[in-house]
């Protein structure tokens, strides 16, 4: 992609040069011609230029004069610029001015009557000549078209990239181990079968990680919620390091929320820490084989951490997690039910 980019920025900055350049050197600051030769000149500055010599020839008759002002031209370009500024003179009716031209020719030894006709005929009106700006319009309307796609597709470019950048990717979370849940059947000697069965897993990098499920009769009916959030972090840097989850459930009936901390080995056995959560409910410590009961007056949910992997770097040991699973079973609470509460 990097490379893509540099490409694109070499191409419209040759673009952009391009026309910069026909703009100053063609159009700002153009070239000019500046002490050229008279004989350098085109045919028509030709025509006028022997015209003035014929004109200080008539006057002066000083053939010396003549030749300096004409030197380094050639024979032809003497007879074609005589004839050329004759054929203006008749066209407009000069008479003096053609004797002029004759005489000049003729001291010069040059012919002054057109070698194909004669008399020779008023010139034809030239055609007008278009300026510069109507032969350049055309290129600069090009590579202005141009020089807008190019910008348009390097803004486009640039607007998909920042996009891409700003999406964080996907984090692949594998299948957890699947667990042996107790058929409807088997749940006749241990109370009701759950209103939920529920799994969440965390991994390092998900800094928006908050896991909620719904809780609901067979029938549909919302009873309440539960689920898992990051609840502290610690250290500096990215991504979040987080060291404690709170688990927690609502009761629709109780109108309450149940709260517990599951907190990181380090976390859990960090005074400052624990007192800095105590505010957001039970500092439990997270551990395989372990389970944390949550009740409200018609609810509970029994949770269980399934995985649990801690993470390593420049904080201490065993204060951040890695990856962690947690399991969630929810249903009704039973008076006579007996369970290992944390």
């Amino acid at each position: 992609m990097e490379r893509n980019g540099l490409i694109i920025g070499l191409v419209v900055g040759l673009v952009l040069g391009l026309l910069l350049g026909m703009v100053l050197f063609w159009v700002v600051w153009p070239v000019e011609w500046t002490d050229a030769y008279s004989y350098d000149l085109a045919p028509e500055p030709k025509a006028d230029y022997v015209l003035l010599v014929a004109e200080s020839f008539s006057m002066h008759k000083d053939r010396a004069s003549a030749e300096a002002y004409l030197q380094g031209w050639t024979d032809e370009e003497i007879q074609s610029a005589v004839i050329e500024a004759k054929q203006q003179a008749q066209g407009a009716g000069q008479a003096d001015t053609v004797q002029a031209l004759d005489d000049l020719a003729m001291v010069l030894g040059i012919s002054a009557v057109p070698p194909a006709e004669e008399p020779v005929a008023p010139p034809e009106e030239a055609a007008p000549q278009p300026g510069l700006w109507e032969r350049i319009r055309g290129i600069c309307l090009v590579f202005i078209i141009v020089l807008l796609i190019l910008v348009l597709g390097w803004i486009g470019y640039r607007q998909a990239m920042k996009r891409r950048q700003a999406t964080p990717a996907p984090v692949a979370r594998p299948e957890p181990a699947p667990v042996a849940v107790p058929d409807e059947d088997d749940w006749e000697g241990i109370g009701q079968p759950p209103l939920g069965h529920f799994f969440t897993t965390y991994e390092l990098g998900e800094d928006t990680y908050d896991e909620s499920f719904s809780i609901e009769t067979p029938m549909g009916e919302f009873l309440g919620e539960c689920g898992v959030g990051i609840s502290e972090t610690i250290g500096v840097g990215d991504p979040d390091k987080v060291t404690a989850f709170e688990v927690w459930l609502f009761d629709k009936s109780d109108i309450r929320t149940v709260t517990k901390v599951l907190m990181s080995d380090y976390a859990f056995r960090d005074d400052a820490l624990r007192a800095k959560l105590a505010s957001k409910g039970e500092a439990v410590l997270a551990q395989p084989g372990d389970p944390v009961i949550l009740e409200t007056t018609s609810l509970q949910v029994r949770v269980d951490v399934t995985e649990l992997d801690y993470g390593e770097g420049d904080v201490p040991p065993n204060s951040f997690f890695q990856r962690l699973t947690v399991e969630l079973v929810a249903t009704t609470k039973l008076a006579d039910m007996d369970t290992d509460v944390v």
